[in-house]
């Protein structure tokens, strides 16, 4: 069915046919919609000055600096940190990758899949209409939704977990909305992770993320902004074996101890 046919009969036809029209109708859409799939990688972001080149944090109300300091008193966690014991950093970490770890967008006409090498997380955006589900748990990288406003996608992340640790700290009420587009990256000037250096020379389009964050248990910031570039890299996605190191790190330590392996 072609995207005309559709739309002329999703005019005139009786309602079970309207439901054929309109699912040919919305394919006809997503078979226009830029198409994000690919390996990409961070080039740069607006809001440079953190450490590992993670964008600089929102600032903290009374609450929010009241529950991270509490956090931080009783746990060792400058010396123990999150990602190094295999702690997924879910939203919005997982799309700058600490140390731009690289992630893969699979696109399909009603879901988006984001899988990042850090830790192994992914990410699913449905596309479908669908609403929030109620009484859904609460998840690392939340429950996303989207929908396109001409060539953009727009993303509604919501239902994250609560994270009093330090990098990105939120309550579970914090909500995200992406921006995503593909621009030409000579239009950009971008100069990478390092202020001050030289304009990069990138082939192809560039993705943007334009990221609006609110937290208004945590946040004294409002719509807290930060928009990331990432450019298509020819590669492949390798596992983050991060568990199994840890474990065999375990088991060592109990062979040291003259623990005995059990009969």
């Amino acid at each position: 069915m072609t995207c005309d046919r559709a739309r002329g009969i999703a005019e005139r036809v009786t309602a079970v046919s309207m439901l054929a029209a309109l699912a040919g109708l919305l394919a006809c859409e997503a078979r226009a919609a830029p198409d994000f799939s690919g390996v990409w990688g961070m080039v740069q972001h607006d809001r440079l000055g953190a450490p590992f080149f993670i964008p600089i944090e929102p600032k903290l109300n009374a609450t929010g600096k009241s529950v991270t300091a509490a956090f931080v008193a009783k746990y060792d966690v400058k010396n123990n940190e999150a990602n190094a014991n295999c702690v997924e950093p879910g939203m919005p970490t997982v799309m700058w990758g600490i140390g731009g770890a690289p992630m893969e967008i699979v696109q399909q006409p009603q879901r988006i899949t984001l899988l990042s090498e850090l830790e192994n997380q992914s990410r699913r955006i449905y596309l479908d209409g669908r609403k929030m589900p109620d009484g859904l748990p609460d998840q690392r990288v939340g429950f996303s939704t989207g929908h396109w406003e001409g060539d953009t996608l727009v993303i509604d992340t919501r239902n994250v977990t609560e994270w009093q640790a330090p990098r990105w700290p939120h309550s579970g009420e914090f909500r995200v909305t992406e921006r995503w587009r593909l621009e030409d990256p000579a239009k950009l000037k971008l100069t990478g992770l390092r202020p001050g250096g030289p304009v990069l020379k990138i082939d192809g389009p560039v993705l943007v993320n334009e990221m609006t964050m609110n937290d208004p248990l945590w946040y004294e910031d409002k719509d807290y902004k930060v928009t990331v570039f990432y450019r298509k890299l020819d590669d492949v996605m390798l596992e983050d074996n991060c568990a199994e190191g840890t474990w065999m790190e375990r088991l060592e330590a109990l062979v040291k101890k003259g623990v005995k392996p059990a009969n």
